[in-house]
């Protein structure tokens, strides 16, 4: 295959994935101007082995508690991707005031589309050392 094909599928998949990545920060700014602001406190914590594909998975699931002005506290159970959470947890948490079912953890979503940045940019500086080379 020729290496020009490849530098430009790899400069193409650095710019997708930090473009994916501003897309993110962008949505997150507008549910910052939405959303209630409010800490949540991680009441339960749960793991447990699911067999998926034949192979065995672990699932942390965690049953988070929030305040609300108009419902009083809500419960409710996500899928945790952080190992080191724990009962009694204060995490930042923002719900839409009609809907307060719809939240979002900004700090998880801040680290996916950081996450996102640091992969692009690694493809992009791979592909300017491609090119440096020669």
């Amino acid at each position: 295959m020729n290496i020009k094909i490849i530098k430009a599928a790899i400069l193409t998949v650095g710019i997708l994935l930090i473009l994916g990545a501003i897309s993110g920060f962008f949505s997150i700014f507008i549910a910052s101007k939405k959303y209630v602001h409010t800490v949540c406190i991680v009441k339960q914590y749960n793991t447990k082995k699911v067999y998926k594909s034949r192979k065995l998975r672990y699932e942390n699931t965690m049953l988070i508690s929030y305040e609300t002005e108009r419902y009083g506290t809500l419960y409710t159970t996500l899928k945790s991707y952080y190992p080191f959470r724990k009962v009694g947890d204060k995490l930042t948490l923002w719900f839409d005031p009609n809907k307060p079912k719809n939240i979002k953890l900004p700090f998880s979503e801040s680290c996916i589309y950081m996450l996102l940045i640091v992969s692009g940019s690694i493809c992009i500086y791979a592909v300017i050392w491609l090119y440096g080379k020669k």
